[in-house]
């Protein structure tokens, strides 16, 4: 892909997306808190030492390793599609259960001597019918990755102190390097999730016309042999001499949008208040415009998380300073 073809438009749309994730999944935790003491800066976390966080690394490499090996030797699609839904079940129905908690927790019915709340139900009602509208309305999937990875970056914030919030997004930051330039992973898992279109990451794409030498090679064959099979492209007599149509696109997975939003509610938690959570969700979004800014101009698959994480590191380091100073 030759990115120098992507439109600021285009940067500018990913930056939107990533704001409404940080923005929504804040709103709905300091909602919970205002409606109930489900939030708390002295409720225990499930992360609470460095040596804990080594489980939770383990199983994300795991799980990462295991996905490259089954896209690279199982041909099909209904497990992807299937996990697909998984992760959009659980991760939405978190987010729905935290948001509705608030609003209604009068008991629905009794399971085995297991309350069930009229707001766990619509959640899980909800969390179905939006794995349900995914699978039939495929342009849904921004909209679907987007409440997707706020449930994960609340239940993850809610999960870790502000401290090991931080130590987490930087092992994940060394990590993202890693999977992105040296085993190259991530960009197989990328590749696999934008083809089978999965809301496992957002994407803003646009077809537009390029001089077939800013094409890279294999994408000229697949080109010339979809011509040659097919017929000459629709567009190809508008297109010009020497000019062929690029889907230019711009995608970032569902774990850049949580990551930095887990860091965001993790101090909301810890002050209880949301002016370190603004900071924070601010630097993340220059990290972001950093990330944006690079891809432009070496047109080249980057990691996210580590200019996200220094942008996450600048705000907070802005916050004390101001807090010091004032």
């Amino acid at each position: 892909m030759d990115l120098r073809t992507i439109e600021y438009r285009q940067l500018s749309e990913i930056m939107i997306i990533f704001a409404i994730v940080q923005f929504l999944g804040l709103l709905v935790v300091v909602h919970a808190a205002s409606g109930s003491v489900y939030v708390s800066s002295s409720a225990p976390t499930l992360f609470e030492t460095p040596s804990s966080i080594v489980i939770y690394i383990a199983y994300i490499v795991f799980a990462s390793l295991a996905i490259v090996l089954i896209s690279k030797y199982y041909g099909g699609r209904k497990f992807f599609i299937l996990l697909e839904a998984f992760v959009i079940f659980i991760a939405s129905l978190y987010l729905f259960l935290i948001a509705l908690t608030s609003l209604n927790s009068a008991v629905a019915l009794v399971v085995n001597g297991i309350p069930i709340t009229y707001s766990a139900i619509a959640s899980i009602i909800l969390a179905a019918a939006l794995v349900i509208m995914k699978n039939k309305w495929q342009r849904l999937r921004n909209s679907v990755a987007i409440i997707a990875s706020a449930g994960v970056g609340v239940v993850l914030g809610l999960s870790f102190g502000f401290k090991l919030a931080l130590i987490f997004m930087g092992i994940i930051a060394i990590y993202d390097f890693i999977a992105v330039f040296i085993t190259k992973h991530m960009i197989t898992l990328a590749r696999a999730a934008s083809s089978m279109n999965l809301a496992l990451l957002v994407g803003v794409s646009e077809v537009k016309a390029v001089p077939e030498r800013s094409v890279p090679k294999d994408y000229l064959r697949a080109y010339r042999k979809e011509s040659a099979k097919n017929g000459p492209h629709p567009l190809s007599r508008e297109l010009g001499k020497h000019m062929i149509p690029f889907a230019a696109r711009v995608e970032l997975g569902t774990g850049d949008l949580a990551i930095p939003l887990m860091v965001a509610i993790s101090a909301y938690n810890y002050t209880l208040n949301f002016v370190l959570s603004f900071f924070i969700i601010f630097g993340a979004i220059f990290g972001l415009g950093l990330t944006m800014y690079i891809l432009k101009r070496f047109s080249r698959p980057l990691p996210a998380i580590p200019p996200l994480f220094l942008g996450v590191l600048i705000g907070v380091l802005a916050f004390f300073l101001l807090h010091a100073y004032i």
